[in-house]
C-alpha cells in the first residue's frame, strides 16, 4: 500500500490535500509516526448577528430620511432641520380594497374611521406593514456606552406647518404600505383606527398621526435619552392631559431625543423646561380636523398604560390644571 512518504505519492498527496481544502472546512491531519492522514473538520465560526431592522430603515422603499446613527455621520445632511421644514408627507398612492364594505366608505377620507374590519383595518391584520416588531426601536443597547448626552446649553426647536382649514388627511388601509418623507410628520394620511391613549412599548407613526387630527399630544423619546428627563417630561405630559401618546422615536436628533408633537406642530427638546412644556400642550392641544373628538381607538398593540383624566373632571378642555386634584400613572 503506498503512503503520502512514498516519493511516488507527494505530488499526488498536494494535489489531494488542495482538493479536500477546496470541498471541505477541515483540515488533513497526519498523527505523529505515521505517513496516513485523516481530515478534521473545522469548528464552526459564531453567526454574528445585528439587528439592523427598522420600520422606516429602507429609504429606497419607504423614501424616509436615515436613521439617526446615519445622519450623524453623512457630511451631506448637515442641515437636516432646514431640510425637514420643507418635506411634506406622501400621499396615499393607492385607493381602498376595491371589494371595501359600503359602510367603510367615507366621502371625506376615503375610508371610514373607527370601524374595525378584516377588509380594510382591525388593528390586528397586517400590522407587520408598519413595523416589524424591531427591539431597534425602542432598545438603547448598550446602555453604558451610548447614553445620549444631555445639552443644556441647547435650545428647543418648536416648527408649525400653515395647514389650509379644508385639509382633510386620508385613511390608508392595510392593503398598502404608508410612509412619509419627513422623519417628524405633524400631518398626513395615516390608518383609519387610532391608538387607546397612553403610553405604548412602541407605536408606529402611521398610528400616531391619527391621534394628532384628533388633537391629542404625542411625545416621543430616543431610547437613549437620560431616563430622568423622559420621566420628567412623562409626568409634565400625563400630569395636563388625557388625549397622549408615549413611545420610543429613533428618528430624532441626538441634540434633541425629545419631543411632543401635535397637528401641524412640533417640539424638539434637549432638556425639559417644565414651563415651555406647558405652553406648547395648552396650545396645541385639541388642534387638528377632529380635535376635540373625545373617544378612544380600537389599535392598543404594545399598550402599557391607559391615559387616564389629570383630573376628577373628565373633561379634555381642562389642560394643565394647577391644583391637588391632579393625578398619575401608578407606575
Amino acid at each position: 500500500m503506498l503512503t503520502c512518504g512514498e516519493p511516488k505519492m507527494q505530488s499526488f498527496c498536494v494535489v489531494l490535500t488542495v482538493a479536500v481544502f477546496s470541498v471541505t472546512d477541515g483540515r488533513l491531519v497526519f498523527p505523529p509516526g505515521s505517513d496516513m492522514g485523516y481530515i478534521v473538520p473545522d469548528e464552526p465560526e459564531q453567526e454574528s448577528f445585528m439587528d439592523t431592522a427598522n420600520w422606516l430603515r429602507d429609504v429606497d422603499e419607504y423614501r424616509a430620511e436615515p436613521l439617526r446613527g446615519e445622519r450623524e455621520a453623512d457630511d451631506s445632511h448637515a442641515s437636516w432641520s432646514e431640510r425637514r421644514s420643507l418635506h411634506q408627507p406622501e400621499a396615499a398612492q393607492r385607493g381602498p380594497p376595491k371589494d371595501l364594505p359600503d359602510n367603510l366608505k367615507d366621502d371625506k377620507h376615503g375610508v371610514a374611521m373607527g370601524i374595525p374590519h378584516v377588509k380594510c383595518d382591525n388593528a390586528k391584520i397586517n400590522l407587520t406593514l408598519d413595523w416589524d416588531y424591531s427591539p431597534v426601536n425602542y432598545t438603547c443597547f448598550g446602555l453604558k456606552y451610548n447614553r445620549l448626552p444631555v445639552r443644556k446649553n441647547f435650545k428647543s426647536v418648536e416648527k408649525c406647518i400653515e395647514l389650509p382649514k379644508n385639509y382633510t388627511p386620508q385613511h390608508v388601509c392595510m392593503n398598502q404600505k404608508l410612509s412619509y418623507n419627513t422623519t417628524l410628520p405633524t400631518y398626513g394620511p395615516h390608518r383609519p383606527l387610532w391608538p387607546v391613549f397612553g403610553e405604548y412599548k412602541f407605536v408606529p407613526v402611521q398610528r400616531w398621526l391619527h391621534s394628532l387630527e384628533h388633537g391629542g399630544i404625542v411625545m416621543l423619546y430616543d431610547p437613549c435619552t437620560e431616563p430622568l428627563l423622559v420621566e420628567q417630561l412623562r409626568k409634565i405630559l400625563t400630569g395636563c392631559f388625557r388625549k397622549h401618546i408615549i413611545t420610543p422615536y429613533t428618528l430624532l436628533s441626538k441634540e434633541r431625543p425629545l419631543a411632543l408633537m401635535a397637528w401641524g406642530c412640533s417640539l424638539e427638546m434637549a432638556t425639559v423646561n417644565e414651563a415651555e412644556v406647558k405652553a406648547f400642550i395648552k396650545t396645541r392641544a385639541l388642534h387638528g380636523p377632529e380635535g376635540h373628538y373625545p373617544k378612544n381607538g380600537s389599535f392598543k398593540e404594545g399598550l402599557l398604560h391607559k391615559a387616564k383624566y389629570p383630573t376628577k373632571y373628565e373633561n379634555d378642555s381642562i389642560i394643565c390644571p394647577e391644583n391637588e386634584q391632579v393625578v398619575h400613572y401608578l407606575r
